[in-house]
Order: structure tokens, then C-alpha cells, then sequence
């Protein structure tokens, strides 16, 4: 029955992707009572009980993740005692030209390049500015450690056409820029500010059910090793 329910969770519409996952998840650890219960509500289309939890959760991180506006007393103290700007902790490698030893990499753009559907399309580093999630997230009968391995060697190819490490830094550049980094980025940045959500290895996992923008555990492993790869093609 597993598989069926698996089959029938992938395939509802009504569904989002952090539902889907959440689901999935679940399916093993249910009563027969409870997969039966879920299988009838998938094929009957109606959204199962058992995503309450998960909205509840949802709601509660959305209105800690929102920012309220300021009342009427908060307005006046704000306009009396400005609140201080935050202090950089920290200034990037990239930013610094002393430490770099050479100017300030800046992203290479250009049209000349095809659009990337998948990893296997990759073929110039420039097109490092377009990587999104969805080219790290593969199908569960998808070898994805081989894929992406297959890739890391196309990078190491690509790059070891380009001698000149300023160049290679700025394709850096185009890979900060990319939505997949900015997934990544935003991923463990929020984890961070949300440390009620538990258990804590599966974080990720449950931010990626809360908001499928987010990355799942799997997805943000990848991102990592994706840039780990490039940071040390680059000399940083």
C-alpha cells in the first residue's frame, strides 16, 4: 500500500511541494488505520487530516517570519531614538583586494550563452549565474550523487581552461548571484533564526515543507558541495 500512496501523493495537484514532502515522510510511520484513511482522502480529493500539524506549524513560522508594523508608541520612540544600524561582523574575502591580491572580482555577463534545463546542459561557466534548486533536486530514480559528481568534473574542466584566477573568481561572482545560492543562502540563515523548530537534523526538511523555496536537507547538501567546489577552484 505504501507505494500507492506514495504514487497517488505525488500525482494531487492540490498539493504543494513542502505537503508532498511532508507526507512522504509520514507514510512509513503510519497505522494501517492511518494510511487508509490518507489513501482515501487522495483519491477522493480531500486534503488529508494529517496536514493540520503542518499548517499549523506553518502558520506560527510565518508570523514570526513576517514583520509586524510598528504601533503608535513604537512609531514615536522611533522617531525620537533612531534605532542603530547593524554592524557589519564581518566584511567578504571578495570584497577585500589586499587579501584577494587583485582587484574586486565582479560577475561576467553575457547573452551568448544557452539557458540550462538541466545539469547536463552545462557547458560554460558563465551559465553558473542561472543554477537553480531544481537542478540539484533529482527524481528518486535518479543516481543524484553521480550526476552531480559529473558535473563537478565539468567544472574542474572548464576551469582549467581559465589561468587567470581573477577570471576565474569573477565566474565566483556568477555563481553568488545565481537562485540556487540564494536558496541556499536564505536556507541556512533562516534554520539559524528558528531554533524551536525540531527535531534539529531534520530542520531543513521541515523548512522545505513549511516553504518549498526553502531547501530540503538533500537539496542543501548539494548546493554546499556545488559551492565548496567552486570556492576551491578559486583559491578561496
Amino acid at each position: 500500500m505504501d507505494a500507492l500512496i506514495q504514487s497517488l501523493i505525488l500525482k494531487t495537484p492540490f498539493l504543494s511541494a513542502g505537503d508532498k514532502s511532508f507526507l512522504s515522510e509520514k507514510v512509513p510511520m503510519m497505522s494501517p488505520l492511518d494510511k487508509l484513511k490518507l489513501r482515501q482522502s487522495l483519491e477522493t480529493g480531500v486534503a488529508p487530516a494529517i496536514l493540520q500539524q503542518l499548517q499549523l506549524t506553518r502558520a506560527k513560522f510565518f508570523d514570526q517570519e513576517i514583520p509586524k508594523p510598528p504601533d503608535a508608541i513604537s512609531k514615536v520612540i522611533n522617531a525620537v531614538l533612531p534605532p542603530k544600524p547593524k554592524k557589519v561582523i564581518s566584511f567578504s574575502i571578495l570584497s577585500q583586494n589586499q587579501l584577494l591580491g587583485g582587484p574586486t572580482p565582479q560577475a561576467i555577463t553575457t547573452d551568448k550563452v544557452p539557458a540550462i534545463n538541466t545539469l547536463a546542459d552545462f557547458n560554460h561557466p558563465a551559465q553558473l549565474s542561472q543554477l537553480q534548486p531544481k537542478h540539484i533536486t533529482f527524481n528518486i530514480n535518479d543516481n543524484g550523487d553521480q550526476i552531480l559528481q559529473t558535473f563537478l568534473k565539468k567544472l574542474d574542466t572548464l576551469f582549467a581552461g581559465i589561468p587567470n584566477l581573477n577570471v576565474r573568481r569573477c565566474y565566483f561572482m556568477n555563481f553568488l548571484q545565481s537562485p540556487l545560492f540564494s536558496g541556499y543562502l536564505n536556507t541556512g540563515l533562516t534554520a539559524l533564526r528558528h531554533p524551536e523548530l525540531e527535531p534539529s537534523k531534520i530542520i531543513l526538511n521541515l523548512l522545505y515543507q513549511i516553504d518549498s523555496n526553502y531547501l530540503n536537507n538533500k537539496q542543501f547538501v548539494h548546493a554546499a558541495t556545488v559551492s565548496n567546489h567552486l570556492r576551491g577552484l578559486c583559491g578561496l
